[in-house]
């Protein structure tokens, strides 16, 4: 094919334009994010395995320069396709009657594909959540999220290096907390870790 032959720039640029043609409900996404600017993102769900786990609650939280703007956040409880797995539930605290408002997957993933934008996402195993939205994506709308991922932990790791060469095995989230002296706001629901990430990640700038 010819677009085989463009330089790289090029082939990027008119693999974006094929995109946003195909995709124009969601041509907001396919596009430079402003500088400076990522989400906080976090996801509670049904299971720790992403190829069945159902999204629960997302929480997207704006980080703009050297600040994090809570009161921005979507924050959003999504109906489960199927019955809520009640092993996960102390975890996460969501009950059933928590969900009975909620939104379908299809309209909540919508509305934070719009609210994120071309922005990058950083999170803490941001990687997790990022394999369940792409399942949903790809499911509902027939592409993958395509914005770029930041995980905090590997930050964290790369800071602490240069100050233990002798390396840094303890890379939890609480950890990683109590190192920077930063607070666990409500820890495991999906705002509260949205938060406490997102201070975190300025904290090691």
């Amino acid at each position: 094919m010819i677009i085989n032959l463009l330089p790289a720039p090029l082939k990027s640029r008119w693999l974006t334009y094929q995109i946003q043609k195909r995709h124009r409900d969601f041509a907001d996404v396919f596009v430079s994010p402003p500088v400076g600017e990522f989400i906080s993102l976090d996801l509670e769900t049904s299971s720790i395995h992403h190829h069945s786990a159902e999204i629960l609650e997302i929480a997207a939280m704006p980080i703009r320069g050297n600040k994090v703007y809570p009161g921005e956040s979507l924050v959003l409880r999504v109906k489960p396709r199927g019955e809520l797995n009640p092993d996960s539930v102390p975890i996460h605290q969501i009950r059933e009657k928590d969900l009975e408002n909620a939104l379908e997957p299809e309209e909540a993933l919508r509305t934070l594909l719009h609210f994120i934008g071309g922005r990058p996402m950083v999170g803490y195993n941001i990687k997790f959540d990022q394999l369940i939205i792409n399942r949903f994506c790809q499911q509902l709308f027939g592409f993958k999220l395509p914005n770029p991922i930041k995980e905090l932990s590997h930050r964290y790791y790369w800071k602490k290096l240069h100050q233990q060469p002798e390396g840094v095995t303890d890379l939890r989230l609480e950890k990683i907390c109590e190192e920077l002296d930063i607070p666990l706001f409500d820890r495991h629901t999906a705002k509260g870790d949205a938060l406490t990430v997102a201070l975190a990640w300025l904290k090691l700038a």
